[in-house]
């Protein structure tokens, strides 16, 4: 089968806002309107879905001392019933844009996940994810102030009487193939993935490196996947990828909400062939499962 072709410009898709917000750590309440002011440009700009960065609430701040970050963190926390999420649940049913929006929450008990809510148009929360694969500096068991989350989650979406797969992955998530393996297992059509980090050019096979992986997950998984980053103080750089890896959209590095349109039939295309374009209904799961978990005699 050919590289998808995603030209048609009649072909069933969203318009999905990239909404590049200039954070600032542990900012709690001028970062919560600055996310209101994206929301609401996404909104004016006729947005089917808005995409947020990874804890854009408290902005992914770090102290110096773990202990300090975790008595801040502590702060700025957010329980996924509490008030701070109900306002935006509340923003949202009132713009009729469904938003995935990072924050650090509140898990009680002492612990903090690394989450992002799927918020639907009328409000409700699809799920919220919490980050699965954290680096050394995040995970609570080395001294970081977060505590893994053990499940991912595709949930399906309207779209002018089109119904879509929408995945959730958290920046370092992207960088562990099963990841965008398990939501495609899940019926994801588009993966949307906050991140917090520098980026490279993704245009530039030279420099980039997180940016070729992110592509190469969207082409062996025949997914589309969105990547919004904070503005400026992780220089930007969000973009949008194809299930055949083509760069669709590259923001700069300043804030910004930018639409891009997705044609996610094509992606629900290829899921509908039994084996796809890269071969997904080739797997045999059981020959690997041996050497996935370890078991496998040499």
């Amino acid at each position: 089968m050919k590289r998808p072709d995603l030209s048609h410009p009649d072909a069933p898709g969203i318009r999905l806002a990239l909404c590049q917000v200039e954070t600032v750590p542990f900012d709690l309440e001028g970062n919560l309107e600055r996310l209101r002011q994206a929301l609401r440009e996404a909104a004016a700009q006729g947005a089917d879905l808005a995409l947020t960065p990874e804890c854009v609430l408290h902005g992914y701040g770090f102290a110096q001392d773990p202990v300090e970050t975790r008595e801040r963190l502590a702060a700025a926390a957010q329980r996924s019933d509490g008030p701070v999420l109900e306002d935006l649940r509340d923003l949202c049913r009132s713009l009729s844009l469904p938003a995935l929006i990072g924050f650090a929450e509140d898990g009680g008990n002492g612990q903090f996940h690394n989450a992002a809510a799927l918020v639907r148009a009328d409000g409700s929360l699809a799920y919220v994810y919490r980050k699965v694969h954290l680096r050394p500096f995040e995970d609570a068991r080395r001294n970081g102030p977060f505590t893994a989350g053990d499940r991912f989650f595709s949930a399906s979406l309207s779209f002018g009487g089109e119904s879509y797969g929408i995945g959730t992955m958290i920046c370092f998530d992207r960088e562990v193939v099963e990841s965008v393996r398990c939501l495609r297992a899940l019926g994801a059509d588009l993966v949307l993935c906050p991140l917090a980090t520098n980026t490279t050019d993704i245009r530039n096979a030279e420099v980039c490196d997180n940016e070729m992986v992110t592509r190469v997950r969207a082409c062996e998984n025949e997914v589309f996947i969105a990547v919004v980053n904070h503005a400026a103080r992780y220089n930007g750089g969000s973009f949008a990828v194809g299930p055949g890896g083509q760069v669709l959209h590259v923001c700069g590095a300043g804030p910004a909400v930018d639409l891009v349109r997705l044609p996610l039939s094509a992606s629900r295309d290829l899921h509908r062939d039994p084996y796809g374009w890269m071969g997904f209904g080739y797997r045999r799961p059981d020959v690997y499962r041996p050497y996935l978990d370890g078991k496998e005699e040499t």
